[in-house]
């Protein structure tokens, strides 16, 4: 939540502290969102899903009152959620190399040519 509100206020300040009309790229902005979005789901989710699984080796016990699962097994259980989190974290690591990239560009003073966002959306308008 904080990164994205960073986002945020860093592209909303960025052009006005650079005197730019506009940022280099709102398609770059999009990609970025996107691409940052499901990074952090992806990255949460698992996380969340391996930290249930954890829990629950670690409350495993046999009829003699030991641990089922050693440490090391749990760390093992584990392997395919830490890939996952890798893939969630590059997705969002992407998201901020293309954020740098559009306000690395910016402050350079180049535009991308590209159709302008429209000020309303239509389906976002009340029914007539």
């Amino acid at each position: 939540w904080v990164g994205m509100i960073s986002f945020g206020a860093i592209y909303y300040m960025v052009p006005k502290l650079w005197n730019r009309e506009r940022l280099y790229s709102l398609r770059l902005v999009t990609w970025h969102f996107w691409l940052a979005t499901l990074g952090i789901v992806v990255y949460a989710a698992v996380m969340w899903v391996s930290g249930i699984m954890q829990g629950l080796m670690w409350r495993e016990y046999d009829e003699q009152g030991f641990l089922v699962y050693s440490f090391a097994e749990t760390v093992a259980a584990m392997h395919p959620y830490y890939v996952m989190r890798a893939v969630g974290g590059a997705m969002y690591l992407a998201g901020a190399v293309i954020m740098t990239w559009n306000i690395t560009m910016t402050i350079l003073g180049y535009q991308r040519e590209e159709e302008s966002m429209p000020d309303s959306i239509p389906a976002l308008q009340p029914a007539q």
